[in-house]
């Protein structure tokens, strides 16, 4: 009981801080009509507090002592407003008053700040102190039957009721209340930490709220599923569904580094920030099967979706809908983490020029005699010996195997005069291996490009089946680190791609010049 009662003593000084600015701006607004009504007509202020209303009915004994067991009493005898809706004595028959947790719960979801009159309209929402949104309707409040409504008390409203608010766990919520969840709730709680608040803070008082940044709605989190603002649907695998999934993605990110223990962690992470990738969608999914494709809040394009979502077991939330899975994840690598890379020949952060080499970004247009340009843009690159070339860097590889493709464009984009000019090429490949060190593949085959017969674009696969022995990934936890930026970000993945056109090749025609589209890393899965 001393723990709760300090926690809630922590939340009154939080209180008092972050709302110590708005309460003179609500003061004169927050009472409402039947607040007025009340005075207008009586001529007398209210004598009893909430906690003494609560404290002298009979009905609502049990509804006291949960109050006084979770230290809210102490909040409703406060000079600040709530409104209290309080159930009756029958409708807490079976709370089990040693779980703190529940209590907690229960009360949170039965007190709302400012005065909530029944007059109050149909149509605005009520926030409870669990941040739950709630509303009137006729002679019920969120479902519930009003026995007794609109009593004034010193500082606010008390309405009773027949029966307990239905309390409705948010997303992040669900995971926390049951075990069979707790490894994928443990790991996004990982996370949490306390953060320091401008806006509460003041010249004399530093405030620190929490924050998780796994949270995030943005590219690299999974979206804020414990806001009650906000509207998810999140697949929510238990313990044996979560750890299949990992170990099954979990040898795709071996990671090197000369600390073991720092590799390890690294791995541990980006896996289960993987199987985290494919889980949440900023939508409410009812009918999956209706959907082509969706987007998960990483940016994630699953596809086919009736399949994705297929055998789950469907949950209300109180911000959205949660799928849930006991029998494994319906995993589609190639969507959620093991993606195809691409990196565009134009990118200048991407590339380096070899010595004595000339490259430049050519743009297309609709009149392009070359379509399927990728951004409509290619890099030129020309040389006047036999290792002219260009090197490109290609971030976020896994441990893992990949066929390596580079998409050049014909010379016919130059114009049909230029439809026959061909080039020889080779490639390299270097990637860290298991020791940190760099190895190297290389195709010195020499592979012509362009020509009379070469009029599109021209994939040409240099290399097939390559197994990567590490990851050289940089995770979306990494990306919000206020500590990291993209300068820090080294690759150790690089693929080189040369002109290998001799004298004698010269002699016959063949020009040391190629244009590339495209490079591509395309997975294989096996």
């Amino acid at each position: 009981m001393n723990v709760m009662k300090k926690r809630n003593k922590i939340e009154k000084n939080y209180t008092a801080v972050g709302y110590c600015m708005c309460i003179a701006g609500f003061t004169l607004l927050s009472c409402s009509g039947d607040w007025d009504e009340h005075y207008d007509r009586d001529s007398a202020l209210p004598v009893k507090n909430l906690m003494e209303i609560v404290d002298s009915d009979s009905h609502l004994s049990k509804f006291s002592q949960i109050l006084k067991v979770t230290g809210y009493d102490s909040i409703l005898t406060s000079g600040q407003t709530y409104t209290v809706w309080a159930p009756m004595d029958e409708a807490l028959a079976s709370v089990d008053m040693n779980d703190e947790e529940a209590l907690l719960r229960l009360v949170r979801n039965h007190i709302a700040r400012y005065s909530n009159p029944t007059s109050t309209p149909e149509t605005e929402r009520i926030y409870m102190l669990n941040g739950k949104s709630m509303a009137y309707s006729v002679d019920f409040f969120n479902g519930v039957g009003l026995v007794e409504k609109n009593i004034v008390a010193q500082n606010g409203i008390l309405h009773k009721l027949e029966s307990q608010i239905p309390y409705k766990f948010n997303i992040m919520e669900y995971m926390s209340a049951d075990n069979r969840f707790s490894d994928i709730h443990e790991f996004i709680s990982s996370f949490n930490e306390l953060k320091y608040s401008p806006d509460f803070s003041t010249t004399y008082d530093s405030v620190f709220v929490n924050y998780n940044r796994l949270l995030e709605d943005v590219k690299y989190g999974i979206g804020a599923v414990n806001n009650e603002d906000s509207l998810y649907t999140m697949i929510i695998p238990d313990n044996n569904a979560w750890r299949e999934a990992y170990e099954h993605i979990k040898p795709y990110f071996r990671t090197y580094d000369k600390e073991q223990h720092v590799a390890d962690s690294i791995q541990h992470t980006q896996t289960c920030l993987a199987i985290l990738g494919g889980l949440t969608f900023r939508k409410v999914v009812n009918d999956a099967a209706s959907y082509d494709s969706l987007l998960t809040v990483t940016q994630n394009v699953i596809r086919p979706v009736g399949e994705y979502f297929e055998g789950y077991d469907v949950v209300d939330a109180s911000n959205g809908i949660i799928y849930l899975t006991t029998a494994g994840l319906n995993l589609n690598d190639t969507c959620v983490w093991n993606h195809k890379i691409n990196v565009e020949a134009e990118d200048m952060d991407s590339r380096i020029n070899l010595s004595s080499t000339n490259s430049y970004i050519r743009n297309t247009d609709i009149t392009s005699l070359v379509s399927g340009i990728s951004n409509s843009s290619y890099l030129e690159v020309s040389s006047g010996n036999v290792d002219g070339g260009v090197i490109f860097d290609v971030a976020n590889t896994l441990a893992g195997k990949y066929d390596v493709y580079v998409d050049f464009v014909s010379p016919l984009v130059d114009g049909e005069n230029m439809a026959n000019e061909i080039t020889k090429v080779s490639f390299q490949l270097r990637y860290r291996n298991e020791n940190g060190r760099t190895s190297t593949l290389n195709n010195n085959t020499g592979v012509d490009v362009g020509g009379e017969s070469q009029t599109g674009i021209i994939s040409v696969k240099a290399f097939e089946n390559v197994s990567l022995p590490v990851a050289d990934f940089y995770d979306g936890m990494w990306f919000l680190n206020e500590k990291n930026s993209a300068s820090d970000i080294v690759e150790t993945t690089t693929l080189q791609v040369k002109t290998k056109v001799s004298s004698s090749d010269a002699r016959k025609g063949y020009v040391r010049k190629f244009r590339v589209d495209r490079v591509r890393f395309v997975p294989v899965v096996e």
